[in-house]
């Protein structure tokens, strides 16, 4: 599935902070594991890792780490590099929050290009895969991984072929997501609802809406941050690409958009149906959005739909053990009418079908060789088994080495407590839920693209736009944006 041709140039309030959602998959027998360095086919023109570097250090080594990660998961990274710097004395590992978005990172990271005013570590969402390696800033993970044997065979091979270009691994470290329908279990049985019979499909959601909006419950059912992601999300699980040449992986050139076809328009027409109705309320994609979380939280909303990683926060938060960003206390929520569940994300065919995305680790050629080192060494700590339960079952991002869903204390919490049995779904639906043929789209001008898509949703839904036109206008954007990408490169 690797891209081979490129130029080369509360809930409920609190996990408003976490990282962006997004899914993947690997065969659920092998557990998606992937295969060594040596069997992955790397180029022979990749730069070389200077791993060599950090022995020859005569003081520690500083390697800075720029992030948008908050509340449990930030919390978790910072707890991680502590470890790790306490551990041993060659390198001290720096976090720093550089937004609470990747939009907010990715930017500060392009204004560092010229200058290369750059950290030894970037953790960025999966959408500036294909610029971020075209920016030509970034040491390849598959160099490190030659130059020292490391064995990947324990790693989510969908998540490898992923972020794999040219035959080559770019990312060190992957965090792992997927989405999960989260709902108060009060409102069903108000509703008179099986608390344990979810929606599978959005059809289903629609029906499941309708009748907790006729019992009275709520006035409107659903609430959703509609942004692209949701979108990719349910085109790729039906199967339906976003770009030509294969999604973006072909042998070819990507130049056009492919996602002008009925299943996106029946797609726009169930959004453009569900708030006519009343039965969706949409809130604008903009950064630091939060009226969906406050409306789950204030009990105005009964379902919606958000990133697994915020299991850890939704149940520290509804056990009191995390407060509302600012300082502020909730209490003006009520907890305990807050019986949350979490189930498979509905599709538009079928539950749980999603596209690999999430965020990725990448270590940066700007800095001296012994920073670049040094990086290597923390990322090959965040990846062993210890680092990833921990990132997991307190950070709530799903293992990126499999071998971690054997250790015993993942495997106990996920089956006793709330966030562990979320995190269980949510990782099922990682191994199953994606097609590791299809997994989504690698796309140049990804921050346009989504550009469109969200222009086309707020058309549908803010300005009455016609689901066939708002389509067709968001496919004639991204065509213009991938012909640019070709023209121009980074």
């Amino acid at each position: 599935m690797a891209r081979t041709t490129r130029k080369r140039a509360p809930l409920l309030v609190v996990a408003l902070l976490l990282a962006s959602c997004g899914g993947g998959g690997g065969g659920a027998e092998d557990n998606g594991a992937g295969t060594d360095g040596d069997e992955r086919g790397a180029t022979s023109t990749l730069p070389a890792c200077p791993v060599g570097a950090l022995d020859q250090a005569t003081e520690p080594v500083e390697v800075v780490v720029w992030t948008f990660l908050q509340a449990k998961t930030g919390e978790t990274l910072r707890a991680l590099a502590d470890r790790y710097n306490a551990a041993q004395s060659k390198v001290r590992v720096r976090i720093e929050s550089q937004g609470t978005n990747n939009d907010e990172v990715w930017r500060k990271y392009q204004a560092g290009i010229g200058t290369r005013d750059l950290p030894a570590i970037a953790i960025l969402d999966d959408t500036v895969t294909v610029a971020i390696a075209d920016s030509g800033t970034v040491l390849p993970a598959q160099s490190c991984i030659d130059a020292t044997g490391y064995d990947t065979s324990d790693f989510l091979g969908a998540g490898i072929d992923y972020y794999t270009i040219d035959g080559a691994l770019y990312p060190a470290s992957l965090n792992l997501s997927s989405a999960l329908l989260y709902y108060n279990r009060n409102h069903f049985r108000r509703a008179n609802l099986d608390v344990n019979d979810t929606p599978a499909t959005l059809a289903e959601l629609r029906d499941t809406a309708r009748h907790i909006k006729d019992a009275g419950v709520v006035a409107t059912p659903v609430v959703l941050n509609l942004g692209p992601p949701l979108i990719e999300m349910w085109l790729t699980g039906a199967g339906v690409p976003i770009v030509d040449n294969d999604n973006g992986r072909g042998d070819g050139t990507t130049t056009r958009a492919a996602f002008d076809t009925d299943t996106t328009v029946e797609l726009y027409t169930w959004i453009r149906d569900m708030v006519r109705d009343g039965l969706l309320r949409v809130v604008p994609n903009t950064p630091g959005q939060i009226d969906h979380y406050l409306a789950m939280a204030q009990q105005n909303a009964s379902m919606t739909i958000e990133t697994s990683t915020a299991a850890t926060s939704i149940e520290a938060f509804l056990s009191g053990d995390l407060r509302v960003p600012g300082g502020g206390d909730p209490a003006d929520i009520d907890l305990q009418a807050l019986d949350i569940g979490a189930a498979a994300v509905p599709g538009i065919r079928q539950p749980g079908r999603l596209q690999m995305g999430g965020g990725a680790w990448y270590i940066t050629n700007t800095t001296a060789p012994a920073v670049q080192a040094a990086a290597w060494d923390f990322i090959t700590f965040v990846n062993s088994v210890p680092s990833q339960v921990r990132w997991n079952l307190e950070g709530g991002y799903l293992p990126f080495n499999v071998a971690a869903t054997r250790d015993p204390a993942l495997i106990e919490r996920w089956s006793t407590t709330p966030s562990g049995r979320w995190l269980a779904l949510a990782y099922d639906e990682l191994l199953n839920g994606v097609d590791p043929r299809f997994p989504g789209p690698l796309i140049g001008p990804y921050d346009e693209f989504r550009a469109a898509i969200r222009n086309s949703i707020d058309s549908v839904v803010f300005a009455g736009a016609a689901p066939a036109d708002a389509v067709r206008v968001a496919a004639s954007a991204t065509t213009t944006a991938l012909e640019r990408y070709q023209e121009e490169g980074f």
